[in-house]
């Protein structure tokens, strides 16, 4: 067995510190108490350690989702994780996946290969909203795969904790709702933790209602014998403060300080309360001779990437100034000689002054202090606290021990408690007619104002309204801004804001009658303005964006782009990407057995704790999952997309599962919202019935082949469906003929819709939440999940399954 030592050096180049050498070897803990630069992120490695080399590989989830407080960068983080897997020679085996910034591939790769490790970082809000159902920044019908991989299978840990109350308290529910020891529990199919992490932690934060505060065994800190070497030069680590002798809101005069203390060769960091302050400070800055970079949270991935990999950099001979807000405070591993700050909560002095000679290299390091212009966005209690307690230590040299020990007011924040009801509520993932959707913003959002993510874009356009075509997808993670909602009006007042509609299939412009929601996905064009690289948002910019992507559809067929929905974009309701343009025509038999060997392997390969005759009915509902597309009218639409030079042999080959040619599927008879999964359901209910012979739960099975694209589950309606003779392209007493298929012989299909209208006898969505209480929220979406991913796997790789 390879020592965690070695592996921890390997990986680092440093040995480990005693608590983070005790994480590996004893297994994550409920809570790890740590000062800032203690080397918490080190974590991470403990947990890799212990699912490769480590005394219980099994009992060790095989996910990790590390989560960032909101606001706060990621990217830092995330290339030392890249470093360390690469310095291992694991790159090829755990994939990385960076929330909300990470490429297309990444984003796919962790999805696909759910079989194996795989770290996840990202801010709070981008994770947490994803363990509740509702991911932010990626489809609706990828919400359930993401609700079941971040839940079954993954190990939780978060950072700063006193920073993101909301999202803790929802973190520490949901663990006591997987917990079998807590009464009205529901199981997971694989094991699950939660780990939270901070410098100072309080009890109150920790005791939910559902979850108390961990046992003092459950707990791992930074003891007496751990302080040696590098990190007991980081914990004596001292920086002298002092108030700064300028006028708050002089943002001139605090330039002008900070280039008389800035220290050639070195980093000096400046932190402001807002952005609008941030920008001050920096335009006061600009045209000196120092490299300056202003860093806050209104950035595209694209630039803050950039920015990020330049205030890391070492300085060069004339330093470095950076004027920040209070994403530094988490996630930054910055060393300063001088930080200037606003007084902020005590807990944010805290983080800023741990970016203040964060190695304990420098016997003269200093911090300068200020008072806010206003107290906002911090309670005015709080700040004002924080302003008596700094000008007491007026000209002290302190450690980040020291400000922790210190007795400071912080206003304990309200937070909205996650209960049983909410979860299960959140488990329908239909929108409602309007395309509106419950709100999670209350559960993981810790800021009155939530955000969206806007991406700018050209394209051509396709009406007098401006607006993008419907087959246009939303720029991916790296192309998106984080904007306020309250600031995101002021913009859609000047220019159209554009959001996608999966109810019409079209872009619609955002307006006051539908504004728009928390972790949305919105475009709008680059000529429209409204951001700038060096800056960031800001409404009030009219100049074009540079260097935006095309939103314009690809001109000619790419094999393989049936696989985009792996990657969380948005489609149409009525659309169905994942079967055109795959890398040949594949008939619906070769099809049916190979997503049944996927699903099988995927099982061998995770062993999940779940009951055998659930396990087979997976394998049951994979193989019948597209048995819907023998239906006439989606043979008809699939085969008129072949050329003509291949169009008898397409005819001749019928049914097929995918074509190899891209096109948008059109039926005929003017229907637009035609589903083949619901086809699938009321085959297994007819003609196909016999696959369910020996089937434990056909509910179960029937479930699964319904729900195998996320666009039905719960609820079986169409957005267009006004006649109660009508549904989703099927017609009331309708009859289809089918042939033999999967084993079965052909039969008589006559179409039944009475169990997918109001009341009556009969409810699918009675027999859909019955499976949801069955097996619990988390199972079930995990079995959707296998179904889900083999059929991926298979569409990308036919006929290859073992």
């Amino acid at each position: 067995m390879t020592s965690f030592d070695a592996f921890f050096k390997l990986a680092s180049g440093e040995l480990p510190y005693g608590y983070q050498a005790r994480l590996a070897h004893d297994g994550l803990p409920a809570v790890v108490q740590a000062p800032t630069g203690a080397g918490k992120t080190g974590i991470i490695l403990a947990w890799l350690w212990r699912r490769l080399h480590g005394p219980d590989p099994v009992g060790t989830p095989r996910r990790l989702v590390f989560a960032l407080p909101q606001r706060s960068l990621v990217e830092q983080v995330a290339r030392e994780t890249e470093r360390w897997l690469a310095n291992l020679g694991l790159s090829e085996t755990v994939a990385l996946h960076v929330v909300m910034g990470g490429a297309g591939e990444s984003q796919r790769r962790w999805r696909l290969e759910m079989d194996q490790p795989a770290i996840l970082i990202g801010t709070v809000d981008s994770l947490v909203s994803k363990a509740l159902n509702r991911g932010y920044g990626i489809s609706r019908a990828i919400y359930p795969i993401d609700f079941a991989l971040v839940v079954n299978g993954a190990q939780w840990v978060i950072d700063e904790i006193q920073l993101c109350p909301e999202s803790t308290t929802t973190l520490r529910q949901l663990a006591a709702f997987t917990r079998a020891s807590v009464a009205g529990s529901w199981p997971t199919a694989e094991p699950t933790g939660l780990t939270c992490m901070s410098a100072t932690v309080s009890a109150s934060l920790l005791d939910t209602v559902d979850n108390p505060v961990p046992v003092e065994s459950d707990v791992v800190r930074v003891e007496a014998g751990d302080r040696v070497g590098k990190l007991a030069v980081r914990l004596d680590a001292r920086r002298r403060v002092a108030r700064l002798p300028v006028e708050p809101g002089d943002y001139a005069s605090i330039a002008a300080a900070v280039l008389r203390r800035h220290r050639p060769g070195t980093l000096t960091l400046v932190v402001m309360n807002t952005v609008a302050a941030a920008r001050g400070v920096h335009v006061a800055l600009r045209g000196e001779s120092v490299p300056l970079t202003l860093l806050h949270s209104r950035f595209r991935g694209v630039e803050r990437e950039r920015l990020a990999e330049a205030i890391s950099a070492e300085p060069s001979g004339a330093g470095h100034v950076v004027v920040a807000t209070q994403v530094v405070e988490a996630g930054l591993d910055l060393d300063a000689a001088v930080l200037v700050t606003e007084a902020a909560p005590w807990p944010s002095v805290v983080q800023r002054a741990g970016r203040c000679n964060r190695r304990g290299l420098l016997t003269d390091a200093e911090l300068w202090w200020l008072p806010p212009v206003k107290h906002l966005p911090y309670e005015e209690a709080d700040v004002r606290a924080s302003v008596a307690e700094l000008t007491v230590l007026d000209g002290v040299a302190v450690t980040s021990e020291d400000l922790l020990a210190r007795d400071v007011l912080v206003t304990e924040p309200e937070v909205t408690v996650l209960r049983r009801a909410d979860l299960l509520a959140l488990f329908d993932t239909a929108p409602d007619l309007t395309g509106a959707d419950l709100d999670v913003g209350p559960y993981v959002r810790d800021a009155d104002d939530l955000d969206v993510l806007l991406a700018w874009a050209v394209w051509a356009p396709t009406d007098a309204s401006g607006r993008p075509a419907g087959e246009a997808k939303a720029p991916e993670a790296r192309w998106r801004c984080r904007v306020p909602l309250g600031e995101l009006r002021a913009l859609a007042k000047r220019v159209p804001v554009w959001r996608f509609s999966q109810v019409t299939g079209q872009w619609t412009r955002v307006s006051d009658r539908q504004s728009a929601r928390p972790g949305e996905v919105l475009v709008v064009a680059a000529s429209a303005g409204g951001y700038d690289p060096e800056s960031g948002f800001d409404p009030s910019v009219r100049r074009a964006v540079p260097g935006c992507p095309s939103l314009d559809p690809v001109p000619v067929p790419v094999p393989g782009i049936g696989m985009d929905q792996a990657a969380g974009v948005e489609d149409a309701y009525q659309q169905d990407d994942a079967s055109v343009a795959q890398p040949q025509w594949v008939s619906l038999e070769q099809h049916s057995t190979d997503v049944r060997a996927q699903a099988r392997a995927l099982i061998g390969g995770i062993n999940p704790a779940l009951p055998g005759p659930v396990l087979h009915a997976v394998a049951v509902a994979a193989y019948a999952h597209d048995a819907g597309k023998t239906h006439p009218a989606w043979q008809d639409a699939l085969c008129a997309l072949a050329p003509p030079d291949e169009r008898e042999h397409v005819e001749g080959g019928r049914p097929w599962a995918k074509s190899a040619i891209a096109g948008r599927l059109v039926y005929s008879g003017g229907v637009t919202n035609f589903r083949h999964e619901l086809v699938s359901l009321l085959l297994l209910d007819g003609p196909l019935r016999g696959l369910l012979a020996d089937v434990e739960d056909p509910d179960l099975v029937r479930y699964l082949a319904l729900a195998h694209h996320g666009k039905l589950r719960v609820q079986v309606r169409g957005p267009d469906d006004t006649d109660d003779d009508r549904l989703l392209g099927l017609k009331r007493n309708e009859v289809v003929l089918t042939s033999d298929l999967l084993g079965q012989p052909g039969g008589t299909l006559t179409v039944d819709l009475d169990q997918f209208g109001l009341g009556g006898a009969r409810s699918w969505t009675r027999t859909a939440l019955g499976l949801r209480d069955r097996y619990g929220p988390f199972v079930l979406a995990y079995l959707e999940t296998l179904v889900r991913i083999a059929d991926w796997r298979a569409s990308a790789n036919p006929g290859t399954a073992a």
